[in-house]
């Protein structure tokens, strides 16, 4: 994955397309580690400096604090501090109160709310869960697999088109045919990986989310927002898109400049490396490390940058376009979500749950990308990383529908 708001995003972009093609090396683990453990400690002062300049363009006074674990906490913060309700905005309140579980009930989010003297939000904050970012990794691989099997297919078809001297146009395929197309064409493509021939460009993965700044306020504060991004020291450049229809925002993509490695290091100088306990390095590595992980990066990162109005973020979070509804629908729509897709995709959460496991390293990966596996084995694999050895009986005890899901497991606590 080519995750833009890392510094090491170009080794981990080539980590990636080597486990792609079974090529793990040793060392994998223990930089999966790093990057998950050092990259926020990079960015967070940035960040600040960043969010600290935003605010004092709008709101000289005071913000108050708070920390959020779920989207329910965001949508009471945001019923909250609705002080004059609109029609709109009282019908989806009223809603909410009377039908929560129309609402995505229990939605995990990690959320820094800045409400204003008043109680209004003023903004928030967010770094986009590991779980996420695999997932929509995923469908990023998902999306190019598509073009390249189905051009395959489209081969195959051409050649038996040619074997009945006909223009491929006015070939006549039984269903079964196009399946059986479709299936070698998955094989053949599959097989690419392991040659080495289906190759991934930084594009095709490129996440641009990974953090994520929401500011609220006036159409007039919205543009005082955006001038003081440009103008702050710290940005390298701004792309920017506006949404309009169900739901209007300014979306502002912000290349930040990576302080001196010097500066980094002394402001991690008292930082409490035991707080990662269990994630394969010891406090005394992980504080050794820093400085050469901290010089060996790029010296800039990208950040998403959200401006809109109170009545739009209600609209975005009670509306026609609540953000787990997009969720869903980005996960019907996606393309190919055959046995490639699902290696692929269990390959891309393997290597974060390795980041956050006591495991350091890995001798061999447990799927291939050309390989047929059963979802047990995806299970049982992060479970391992873990030290929890599991038999059939206990995973059909936790998981009886059969469709086990190791790292949604393991993240609420199983």
């Amino acid at each position: 994955m080519h995750l833009t708001s890392i510094t090491h995003r170009k080794e981990l972009f080539e980590l990636a397309t080597r486990w792609f093609a079974d090529c793990p090396l040793r060392g994998d683990g223990r930089f999966l580690t790093q990057v998950t453990t050092y990259e926020n400690l990079i960015s967070a002062p940035v960040v600040r400096d960043l969010l600290t300049g935003i605010k004092q363009a709008v709101h000289p006074g005071p913000v108050t604090l708070t920390r959020l674990r779920s989207k329910d906490e965001l949508r009471d913060a945001i019923v909250a501090s609705c002080r004059n309700p609109g029609p709109r905005e009282q019908e989806l309140f009223s809603l909410y109160r009377n039908h929560p579980e129309d609402f995505f009930p229990g939605t995990p989010s990690d959320v820094m709310l800045g409400l204003r003297e008043d109680g209004t939000i003023l903004g928030m904050a967010r770094i986009k869960r590991l779980r996420r970012i695999a997932e929509k990794c995923s469908r990023r691989v998902a999306d190019r697999l598509a073009g390249a099997i189905n051009e395959r297919a489209r081969l195959l078809a051409q050649q038996r088109a040619e074997t009945y001297g006909i223009p491929l146009k006015e070939l006549l395929s039984s269903k079964q045919e196009m399946a059986q197309d479709y299936d070698q064409a998955e094989r053949i493509v599959s097989r690419t990986f392991r040659d080495g021939v289906l190759v991934f460009k930084p594009e095709d993965l490129r996440i641009d989310d990974g953090i994520g700044l929401k500011f609220v306020g006036t159409p007039e504060e919205m543009d005082s927002m955006e001038e003081a991004i440009r103008r702050h020291p710290s940005v390298l450049g701004v792309v920017k898109e506006e949404h309009r229809g169900r739901y209007n925002d300014i979306n502002l993509l912000v290349d930040l400049k990576v302080p001196e490695p010097g500066v980094l290091v002394d402001l991690a100088r008292d930082w409490d490396w035991a707080r990662h306990a269990g994630k394969g390095l010891t406090p005394q590595e992980l504080a050794e490390g820093f400085p050469g992980f901290v010089e060996g990066g790029q010296r800039s990162f990208r950040a998403e940058v959200i401006l809109t109005t109170a009545s739009d973020l209600v609209e975005s979070e009670f509306g026609s376009c609540i953000h787990e509804a997009r969720i869903l629908e980005q996960r019907a729509g996606v393309t190919y979500s055959g046995r490639i897709a699902s290696n692929a995709s269990f390959l891309i959460e393997y290597m974060l749950m390795l980041a956050l496991s006591p495991t350091l390293e890995v001798g061999e990966l447990p799927v291939k990308m050309w390989g047929r596996y059963l979802p047990d084995v995806y299970s049982l694999a992060v479970w391992r990383l873990f030290g929890i050895t599991l038999g059939r009986d206990q995973i059909d005890h936790l998981v009886p529908w059969g469709v086990v899901d190791a790292g949604l497991a393991f993240e609420h606590g199983l």
